[in-house]
């Protein structure tokens, strides 16, 4: 998603270059990594995020080290077992798989608990992030910022870096 955005503004940049030949483009970068590192709400959702997965992780090695009980004490036993036994136990460990697939998908699936959580947490600090931004170049009259974990700048002078002023901004305006 990061590198459509990316691309997009380089087209875009190029096209506003073609039409404006002399005019002067004002182009800064940020470091999203560490203003998300630094600014504390940033942490702090993150922090919970953090809280939140450990506990679903929690979860799910408990699922799996039951399945893995069952299933060595069933291949120990089967042979000995009534054929009703041995079917109750079958049923049991796929029982237990099923239940282990269901919360793969509900909890940490693309659609799953986590990612609504992440979402929930975290989506409102990358929006604050994403204003102070937009505001930050308007005020610095500049005409595109670059973020530099895309990956896409290979080299910017560091004058050009508004990371600390957006940090600013965003510590600012708690």
């Amino acid at each position: 998603m990061k590198k459509v955005v990316v691309t997009f503004l380089a087209i875009l940049m190029v096209l506003g270059m073609t039409g404006v030949a002399n005019a002067q483009i004002k182009i800064a970068y940020v470091n999203s990594d560490r203003i998300l590192s630094e600014y504390d709400e940033a942490k702090e959702a993150q922090s919970k995020l953090d809280i939140e997965a450990k506990k679903l992780e929690d979860q799910y090695k408990g699922m799996l080290g039951r399945l893995d009980s069952l299933s060595k004490d069933y291949e120990r036993q089967k042979m000995i077992m009534s054929d009703a036994r041995r079917a109750t136990k079958e049923a049991e460990i796929t029982a237990l798989q099923q239940n282990i697939q269901k919360f793969q998908v509900e909890k940490l699936g693309p659609e799953g608990e986590i990612y609504k959580k992440q979402a929930e947490l975290v989506g409102p600090v990358l929006e604050k992030v994403k204003t102070v931004i937009q505001s930050v170049g308007k005020d610095n009259k500049y005409d595109y910022i670059f973020d530099t974990v895309a990956g896409n700048i290979l080299y910017a002078d560091p004058a050009h870096d508004m990371t600390d002023k957006v940090i600013y901004e965003l510590k600012r305006t708690k």
